[in-house]
C-alpha cells in the first residue's frame, strides 16, 4: 500500500481511537497469523512453555491461503509470527510467498536458533519485508540463562550467516533488525564491553538496527498485575486482530491462552468479527475502565503505561514509524 493511503489509514484509525468510537467505520489495518504456536525454546520471560498440548499445533496451508486471500482487501501489514518458532512450520516460506503475491506488508520475528542456509536464502528470495531476530543478552551466560534452550555462539553464527547471504545477494529486503528486551542486568556497567564486543561482530554487515524493546509481563502470565496512575485503551482493539494455528481469532496479542475469543475464521468473516458484539463490548470496557471481569486486560501492564497525546508512548513511535510488534 502506498504511503499515503497508509497516513489515511492510520490517521482514521487514530481518530476512532482518541474518540472512543466502538465500532470503526474502517477495516483493521494489520494482522497477525501464527503459523505455529510450538517453540523450541523456554525463555524466562515467555509463557510459551506453559501452552497445553491441545494448545499447540501447525497452521494448515489450506485455512492460511484462506486469510490471506480474505485479509489482502484491507489489511495493511502481515505479522507472520505470535506465540511459536515461525521457522518450525515446514511451509514458512511458501506462505511468505503467497502473501507477497498478495502484495502484504510482511514481517516476521525469528529467535534464529535453526535459521540456516536453505532458510535464510528462501526467505530472502521470497521477498520478506521485515525479519526482527529476538535476542537477549551480550554474551553466552546471560544468552543462556534468558533463552533457555538455546546456544549463544550457535544463534550468532545463524545470523551472522544470514546477513552474509543478505550482503552478497545486495538484497535490500528484508530490514533486519536485532531485538533486545531490557533486562535490567543487560545495562549494569559490567556488561558495557560485552556490549561492545558483541556489536563489533556485525561489523560490515546489513543490519539495519538495533531496537530495545520494554519487558512486558504479557497481561499476568509473567509478572505482577501493574500499579500505575496511567490508563490507556488498548490500542489493538482500533488496530489489528490476530489468528491463531487454528484459526481461532483474538482481539490482541497479549491474550496468550485465547480467553477472549472472537469467533474462527471460515465460520465468520473477518469483517463481521472486527465490528461483533464481543469486540464491541470489549472496547466499551476499555474505554469505561470496566476491567473486573476481564481476566487478562485487568492484569496488563501496556493498559498502564505512560501517553503520548493519548496513546501509549512506546506504541505511539512504533506506530508512526510502521514498527507495531
Amino acid at each position: 500500500m502506498k504511503k499515503l493511503a497508509y497516513w489515511q489509514r492510520l490517521f482514521q484509525a487514530f481518530l476512532a481511537y482518541r474518540g472512543h468510537h466502538v465500532r470503526p467505520n474502517y477495516p483493521p489495518l494489520r494482522l497477525w497469523v501464527e503459523p505455529t504456536s510450538i517453540c523450541n525454546l523456554r525463555c524466562i520471560m515467555c509463557p510459551n512453555k506453559e501452552l497445553k498440548r491441545e494448545e499447540k499445533g501447525f497452521m494448515s496451508m489450506s485455512l492460511y491461503q484462506k486469510i490471506i486471500e480474505e485479509a489482502s482487501r484491507f489489511i495493511l501489514d502481515l505479522h507472520l509470527y505470535h506465540r511459536g518458532e515461525s521457522l518450525i512450520h515446514p511451509e514458512i516460506i511458501e506462505m511468505i510467498r503467497i502473501a507477497k503475491k498478495a502484495n502484504l506488508f510482511i514481517k516476521l520475528h525469528t529467535n534464529a536458533t535453526i535459521l540456516n542456509d536453505s532458510l535464510a536464502r528462501g526467505i530472502i528470495e521470497a521477498g520478506l519485508d521485515q525479519l526482527t531476530f529476538s535476542f537477549d543478552g551480550f554474551d553466552a551466560s546471560t544468552y543462556e540463562k534468558i533463552r533457555v534452550n538455546g546456544q549463544f555462539e550457535k544463534t550468532v553464527a545463524n545470523i551472522l550467516h544470514f546477513l552474509e547471504i543478505k550482503k552478497n545477494l545486495k538484497a535490500k529486503k528484508p530490514v533486519a533488525i536485532l531485538e533486545l528486551i531490557a533486562f535490567p542486568n543487560l545495562y549494569s556497567p559490567n556488561q558495557r564491553e560485552a556490549k561492545r564486543a558483541f556489536l563489533r561482530r556485525f561489523r560490515g554487515l546489513p543490519l539495519d538496527r538495533l531496537e530495545i524493546r520494554e519487558l512486558h509481563n504479557w497481561a499476568g502470565e509473567t509478572g505482577a498485575p501493574p500499579v500505575s496512575r496511567y490508563f490507556s485503551l488498548c490500542p489493538f482493539l482500533w488496530l489489528s486482530l490476530v489468528v491463531l494455528w487454528d484459526g481461532t481469532v483474538l482481539p490482541c496479542t497479549q491474550d496468550f491462552h485465547g480467553f477472549y475469543s472472537l469467533g474462527k475464521v471460515g465460520e465468520i468473516p473477518l469483517m463481521e468479527i472486527w465490528n461483533s458484539p464481543a469486540l464491541i463490548d470489549l472496547r466499551k470496557k476499555i474505554i469505561d475502565q470496566d476491567l473486573a471481569t476481564l481476566e487478562t486486560c485487568s492484569r496488563c501492564d501496556r493498559l498502564r503505561r505512560p501517553t503520548l497525546f493519548g496513546i501509549p508512548r512506546d506504541y505511539f513511535w512504533k506506530m508512526l514509524l510502521r514498527r507495531m510488534s
